[in-house]
């Protein structure tokens, strides 16, 4: 042991230390406090919150909510605490579960009247069921497979990010996916029965790659806010694809629903729908809620005829389009062929960032935007078809018999602009999120008459391409007789067209004779409309005030860009005309005048505040504008449901299909749709930024 420095610090507080250190003194127990019966008081304060059972001296009855607590002497009153932490009916009751805080904007109004906008706080709490739920939502809308739910890169993210959450297992997620969709369409199905407009129809068969045949029926509708909705309500298998079958289908769909005011069934022109169209006109005439006998049942989709239309101008250049498919697919089949294709893209010093798309056959619009992008790069295909000979050995071997040459370019580009008026109209027409009635006849007779000019087009190839569309055209619009005559209604109940230019439509579309006739059917069964919905509206409503708010509208103003050929004419030949008063609601209403006639003009807008100047054509406006001019709107579910089953989840059951498919479209906020292809030009583009940012954040 080292001697110890008698000069350190702790060499002097030893010696200064007394020899004994004195003991600590014993304290005497505090004296037992006992009440009047002898019995020791109880001092703890969890008995301010208990009641001593007097038969059991052992246990302890909750003043707030009952609960039996053992309060022997070996456990004392700790169990009692406990109890009055967790006690919900307890004033003391300690909410353990996690908070965080969020902020909500609300609108204040100060002193001085001013509208100011505020953040307040609000508390977010762990809720395990609602979580859940949120997650089954997730599956749905973004078309997640159910064993998602096990994956260990999303357990470890749950364990990140809400370490309390327990993910549930693949058949536990799989019943709250259906539970959601059950607890969606019985909300849906309270919308629909204090529904006061007409529901219109589309529908539409598919064949899976289970080998199962699907009929999409989609309903189509415009609320009492005056919004207009498209929801698919059901997505369900059938035997066939029969007329008799597809109407039977749709027939028993509507009576789950409960919708039996159906004003239109919009379809395609295939011959077992005009079957199914024939058998629902029966049923329907039975059910209360038909107009005019089903008469205007049928609408035939616009975008389908269009695309004929097209089908039918191609054949003659077909050739042309093959070679240049032909094309595009040896580009893009192979990363060195494509690497090829971008060095002579390069060399041309085109500027272009897209690159050329395949598109599918069986859709014309594809073909279009496919030929037009390749026609951008027609000079680095003319480049690969001399400098690289196995490009031009390999479309040889195909039936087209080579690679384009200047003068298959030269016919593209001589009929593209044509097509693209086609494009554009289909594109419109297709539009299930707005109302397209209104718009079907202008855009389907603006066509008609470019077809009758380009008839005599000094291009031969286009004339001929004009002259195999003309016979395709007449074939569904030149018979007066069997033209839909609703779609010229929700034309006049534009307040921007009325019959005026509905009439000047059909002076330039028809002669002499079959425009007389179609003019008298088209004022006949807006008559007869007019009378059937009057007697359910009221014929009180019918003699009004011969103020409106309609006759605020000045002189008719065009579209600027988006003026169609027959307004134009229109507008020269009508110029100002004084409005004249009538004695009903829709005399007066013709006799208005017209509406400017700008994009800005919102019409479900309009017709949401002529309540009191027009009851009873507000109520028809709301039923007619609904009519949805083509059937993409179910067509497009297919596209849904080939993701949902694909190769990896063909044994998914029908009724979980139709879940996962209505769910997605019932909940679904945005229009976007779905994309799951990523795009190679974003990629690269990507992955060249990150290595640029790489060099210069490690190497400068």
């Amino acid at each position: 042991m080292p001697e110890l420095d008698h000069d350190s610090d702790e060499a002097q507080v030893l010696e200064k230390a007394p020899k004994t250190w004195p003991k600590k003194k014993k304290v005497g127990k505090k004296p037992k406090v006992e009440n009047e019966g002898g019995k020791r008081k109880k001092t703890s304060n969890a008995w301010d919150n208990f009641n001593v059972i007097p038969t059991d001296e052992n246990h302890a009855k909750c003043v707030y909510c009952g609960t039996l607590i053992s309060c022997s002497a070996r456990n004392g009153t700790n169990a009692m605490n406990r109890h009055t932490d967790r006690c919900k009916k307890s004033p003391f009751f300690k909410d353990k579960t996690q908070t965080i805080l969020d902020f909500e904007s609300r609108t204040k109004i100060n002193t001085d009247g001013s509208v100011e906008t505020v953040n307040i706080p609000k508390l977010w709490r762990f809720d395990h069921d609602e979580i859940r739920k949120a997650l089954a939502k997730m599956l749905i809308l973004d078309e997640l497979p159910f064993a998602f739910v096990e994956r260990e890169g999303f357990r470890q993210f749950c364990k990140v990010a809400i370490p309390q959450f327990v993910p549930p297992s693949r058949s536990t997620i799989t019943r709250d996916c259906y539970g959601l969709f059950i607890e969606q369409r019985k909300k849906l199905k309270d919308f629909f029965n204090n529904l006061s407009s007409r529901v219109c129809l589309t529908t539409d068969t598919w064949t899976s790659g289970q080998n199962l045949s699907y009929m999409c029926l989609t309903a189509h509708f415009i609320d009492d806010d005056w919004k207009l909705h498209k929801r698919i309500i059901n997505f369900c298998p059938v035997a066939g694809h029969s007329g008799e079958l597809i109407g039977k289908s749709v027939e028993k769909c509507l009576l789950e629903w409960n919708l039996k005011r159906i004003l239109t069934v919009t379809v395609d022109n295939a011959s077992s729908n005009d079957l199914a169209i024939k058998y629902l006109k029966k049923i329907f005439n039975l059910w209360d809620g038909c107009v005019l006998d089903s008469e205007f049942l049928h609408m035939r989709c616009a975008a389908h005829i269009l695309n004929l239309v097209v089908k039918d101008g191609l054949k003659d250049v077909n050739v042309s389009v093959l070679k240049v498919r032909a094309a595009v697919k040896y580009v893009r089949s192979s990363p060195s062929r494509l690497q090829k294709f971008k060095s002579c893209v390069e060399e041309e010093k085109i500027t272009c960032k897209g690159l050329v798309c395949l598109d599918v056959e069986t859709r014309w619009n594809s073909t279009y935007l496919m030929l037009k992008t390749a026609l951008v790069f027609r000079k680095a295909f003319k480049n690969m078809k001399t400098k690289f000979s196995p490009y031009t050995k390999e479309l040889m071997k195909q039936p087209v018999g080579g690679a384009p040459d200047d003068e298959d370019w030269d016919k593209i580009q001589s009929f593209l602009p044509f097509l693209e008026i086609f494009y554009n109209a289909t594109l419109k027409l297709s539009g299930s999120r707005y109302v397209t009635g209104n718009t079907f006849v202008e855009e389907i007779y603006d066509i008609g008459y470019t077809i009758y000019d380009y008839v005599s087009d000094p291009n031969e190839d286009v004339k001929n391409m004009a002259n195999q569309m003309k016979l395709k055209f007449d074939k569904y619009w030149s018979n007066v007789r069997n033209i839909n005559i609703l779609m010229f209604i929700a034309l006049i109940l534009d307040p921007r067209n009325k019959m005026k230019y509905t009439e000047h439509i059909v002076r330039n579309s028809y002669d002499a004779s079959n425009s007389y006739t179609l003019c008298q059917r088209i004022q006949d069964a807006l008559n007869s409309l007019y009378d059937c919905y009057a007697k359910k509206v009221g014929s009180s409503s019918t003699n009004i005030a011969s103020s409106s708010q309609s006759e605020k509208g000045g002189k008719e103003q065009t579209r600027g860009g988006n003026q169609s050929r027959l307004r134009d004419s229109f507008v020269r030949e009508s110029g100002n005309e004084e409005s004249s008063k009538g004695v009903t609601e829709l005399e007066k209403y013709l006799g208005d005048k017209l509406e400017p006639n700008d994009d800005s003009f919102d019409i479900l807008t309009w017709w949401s505040a002529q309540g009191k100047t027009y009851p009873i054509l507000m109520t028809m406006a709301r039923d007619i504008l609904a009519i949805p001019v083509s059937s993409v709107a179910s067509e497009s579910a297919f596209s849904t449901g080939g993701r949902v089953l694909d190769s990896f989840r063909t044994s998914l059951s029908t009724k979980m299909v139709e879940a996962l498919v209505c769910g997605q479209d019932w909940m679904r906020k945005s229009n976007v749709p779905i994309t799951i292809e990523e795009s190679l030009l974003e990629l690269e583009n990507l992955e060249e930024g990150y290595f640029i940012n790489f060099i210069y954040y490690f190497l400068l």
